[in-house]
């Protein structure tokens, strides 16, 4: 239900209940759609097309263009791209386009560890720095735990209902996520990044008994053992 859920605040869908505001008029949208689809045209003439002004900005040549090496095929026609360019791209457009709200949905797919970094970087930065408000739909729990501040689980039954619960913490969502598919997650001391613990390990087995699914602090405790995979 997360796509349908943003596909109906940007109305691709039609809500059964309800009013969403965004359908009012009285916020302004920027949607990256989990569909990649190339436009029509070069890399640069298709961003400097949705906004010229915002293009030529430092901020955006060195944390969008550079961050996500955009730099490096902006002479590329759209059609000839690869999936992780393609989705860089789409990335870039909708950051371009001046809004309230921006919804990203699936934006790290295809992209490579570093380009998902400085995704997460871009996204702290539109929310925190430019004072927007972000709604991503993503997988990888890298891309949650370095940009989100709060995490809204959605339950239910695939195509027949759904359910999408009060935001919450970060580390209480993913905790909840994670003891429902019974996998725990530790932080790496030196790079900071998740590690998910090997099934049946001595840190698997010690997170689960606390209820820590969701991260234990890279100081382990008396005993513990690196075991992860």
């Amino acid at each position: 239900g997360k796509t349908s859920f943003v596909r109906t605040l940007v109305g691709e869908l039609e809500a059964k209940r309800g009013a969403v505001y965004s359908r009012l008029g009285e916020v302004k949208l920027s949607y990256k759609p989990q569909d990649l689809v190339a436009p029509e045209g070069t890399v640069e003439y298709i961003l400097r097309s949705i906004n010229p002004e915002a293009f030529e900005q430092q901020w955006y040549q060195v944390e969008v263009l550079r961050a996500l090496q955009i730099d490096l095929i902006l002479d590329k026609e759209a059609r000839n791209l690869s999936g992780g360019e393609l989705q860089a791209l789409m990335v870039a457009a909708c950051v371009l386009r001046d809004a309230d709200v921006y919804l990203f949905d699936e934006p790290s797919a295809f992209l490579d560890v570093e380009q998902r970094l400085a995704l997460a970087k871009l996204l702290r930065k539109l929310a925190e720095d430019m004072r927007k408000v972000v709604l991503v739909v993503d997988h990888d729990l890298l891309i949650h735990d370095f940009a989100a501040q709060k995490i809204i689980l959605f339950s239910g039954e695939p195509g027949v209902h759904g359910r999408a619960h009060t935001p919450t913490t970060l580390k209480k969502g993913i905790n909840e996520f994670l003891r429902d598919v019974g996998v725990t997650f530790r932080r790496d001391p030196e790079t900071g990044r998740p590690r998910v613990n090997k099934e049946g390990s001595w840190m698997d087995r010690y997170q689960k008994e606390i209820g820590e699914y969701y991260y234990l602090s890279p100081s382990l405790p008396k005993g513990a053992k690196e075991e992860a995979t």
